[in-house]
């Protein structure tokens, strides 16, 4: 690529709220079709207890990555935090981690994908003969899975979220359904107590590295808990898309928050009705399937049903894999945008704006991992640079509370408290202490994690201090953290100008009321019914007045140093809001006037439906 050509290629802004939210859904809510299975294998009853265990680290950290995320709107999440809280060495650890997590993702659901499929085809779970070799058909299908996608991510973010997108909706409705008839129908209370009862798998597995702290079954109900964490990965799919998100202070908080309820909530629930319904046991032997074999068992509509859910689930399992190959080129881009990985990898394609390079390197290298088709293997691995890079999100965050203290946040963490100068998050180091005693787990109780994944990461850094070493660049310091600010977004904001309200008393409230990350759309509108106005002339005559002191206003905030544009319509005051507030994407619509009028606050007034889509804000004027 020419270097006027790479200059000009950049990360498009074509994410909208429900494409962000579709990618942590898609990449967390995937999870559940295979966790409960995996979980039940070695916390058998306990297992609903082991999800919620682990999902003090997912909201906890999912909320800390909002704050982060609105503050850093970068394509890297963790790697970035890292880098700007302590130094380029940090901020390459951090993404090197969540580069193991995402090239796993892609192994781990692609096989979950083909799991599904081997419902719906069983000829796909056989053995086939290729080449004078056998090969699994699940890990066959898998690959062949990953290349689709890895074809479908080159064409650009814009058709692949749209895939996300169609797929989530999808799945949301199918799973409301599956539970409701699940809990009508099917749902044993007794045999869900008696499943209940039963604290850890008796039965000793190969995988799993017995420390010999306590009993088997309590060593096995640990284990369980780890792989439980699997179940919640995949929340920082929204910040790796930060960067191609459009307006990220407004939907990117929102994204977060609808994703961690949503997946707390259908996690449990499947994890509860499974008890219920098969059994740990039961559930264990589903562990490519678990949800299409719970759906067999409603009355009548059960062998129609579970063949939906199978084709959801294959369906949701791809759009997580898809989320893998989007998160791991993302982050390789961002890396070597900032030093911290050969250059070569931040190419853009010309015409698609799409990281192609590191998108079919890093997708293949998750296929071949897909090839495996082994599911416990790639779980065994998955958590290790998830939670290592949750480590260090939530660990930036306290640093950068402190760095970045005067920066504008549109979104804060709850639970914070104030030591002196410092504002202090207790949600963060709620997800240091917890992320960290899961790591700890992780470490104890996965040979294949703690042996491969030390690997990956001792390898990666070795990359790159040679790298660094070439470029002449320091290893550790802030070379390549000082490129990355705290980014103020501009906040859409519309202003309604009564027409009764003089010129100089709007530009001086303006300028008091609102500081200058506002982009002021100034919105006029004459209300014939409103105003009094009954003939044609009349309208004509005021709509041009109006639209001369707007300008007025408009220029004078310009060269105050505001970004602003106006609009005069004719038309009914509220439905004209509206329109214009869908038009421009407005964040707040501000109404300049001495008292609060009641049908601006009021339940019953005008404005309500404008409220209820956008925040309202009210200025006193300012003489």
């Amino acid at each position: 690529m020419e270097e006027g050509n790479e200059k000009a290629a950049h990360l498009k802004r074509e994410i909208s709220l429900l494409g962000s939210f579709s990618m942590g859904f898609a990449d967390v809510g995937a999870d559940v079709f295979v966790a409960i299975g995996l979980v039940a294998t070695y916390a058998a009853g306990f297992s609903p207890l082991a999800f919620l265990l682990a999902s003090i680290c997912y909201i906890t950290t999912g909320l800390v990555y909002s704050e982060l995320t609105t503050l850093y709107p970068y394509a890297g999440g963790a790697q970035i935090y890292g880098m700007r809280a302590k130094g380029d060495l940090i901020g390459f650890l951090a993404g090197w981690a969540i580069m193991l997590d995402y090239v796993l993702d892609i192994g781990l659901f692609s096989i979950a994908s083909a799991g599904y499929l081997s419902f719906l085809l069983p000829q796909v779970s056989s053995e086939i003969n290729l080449f004078s070799f056998k090969v699994n058909s699940i890990g066959l299908t898998a690959f062949l899975i990953v290349i689709s996608l890895i074809i479908i991510n080159i064409l650009g973010i814009r058709e692949s979220s749209l895939l996300n997108q169609m797929l989530v909706v999808s799945t949301l409705a199918i799973e409301v359904i599956v539970l409701f008839l699940g809990f009508l129908f099917v749902f044993n209370l007794e045999k869900f107590i008696v499943n209940f009862s039963q604290f850890g798998s008796p039965f000793k597995h190969p995988e799993v590295f017995y420390v010999g702290f306590s009993d088997l079954k309590t060593e096995n109900m640990v284990y369980g808990v780890t792989l439980a964490m699997s179940s919640f990965i995949g929340i920082e799919s929204i910040a790796q898309a930060a960067e191609e998100t459009k307006n990220p202070a407004r939907h990117i908080p929102k994204a977060f928050k609808s994703s961690i309820v949503a997946v707390v909530f259908f996690t449990l629930s499947f994890s509860i009705l499974g008890l219920g319904v098969l059994g740990w046991k039961g559930l264990s032997k589903a562990v490519y399937n678990p949800i299409a074999q719970i759906t067999v068992m409603v009355p009548g509509l059960g062998w129609f049903l579970s063949k939906i859910v199978a084709l959801v689930a294959f369906a949701i399992c791809i759009v997580s894999t898809n989320t893998g190959v989007i998160g791991v080129s993302r982050v390789t881009y961002s890396m070597s945008k900032y030093s911290l990985f050969p250059s070569w990898f931040s190419k853009l394609h010309r015409v698609r704006a799409t990281p192609v390079r590191s998108i079919i390197i890093f997708g293949f290298i998750g296929g071949l991992l897909a090839f495996i088709g082994k599911i416990e293997f790639v779980a065994s691995l998955y958590n290790y640079g998830a939670i290592l890079s949750y480590v260090f999100v939530n660990f930036s965050h306290i640093a950068l509370r402190k760095i970045d203290r005067e920066a504008y946040k549109p979104w804060k963490t709850p639970l914070n408290v104030r030591l002196g100068d410092r504002e202090i998050s207790i949600t963060a180091l709620m997800g240091l202490t917890s992320t960290l005693t899961m790591f700890t787990l992780i470490l104890m109780y996965h040979p294949d994690g703690r042996l491969l994944g030390t690997c990956w990461m001792a390898v990666g850094t070795l990359v790159y201090i040679l790298l660094r070493k070439h470029l002449g660049l320091p290893v550790t310091g802030r070379f390549s953290a000082e490129k990355v600010k705290p980014s103020i977004p501009m906040l859409n904001t519309g202003v309604y100008l009564d027409p009764v309200t003089p010129f100089k008393t709007v530009v001086e409230t303006i300028s008091a009321k609102l500081e200058k990350m506002n982009n002021l759309y100034l919105l006029a509108v004459v209300d014939p019914g409103e105003m009094g106005i009954s003939g044609f002339k009349q309208l004509e005559e005021t709509k041009r007045d109006l639209e001369k002191s707007t300008f007025k206003v408009c220029r004078e905030l310009r060269r105050r140093g505001y970004s602003c544009t106006y609009e005069v319509t004719v038309g009914e005051t509220s439905k004209e809001l509206l329109k214009l507030s869908d038009k421009h994407e407005l964040d707040t619509v501000a109404f300049i006037s001495k008292y609060k009028r009641r049908h601006v606050k009021g339940k019953r007034g005008k404005f309500v439906e404008l409220m209820k889509k956008v925040k309202t804000l009210h200025l006193t004027p300012v003489s």
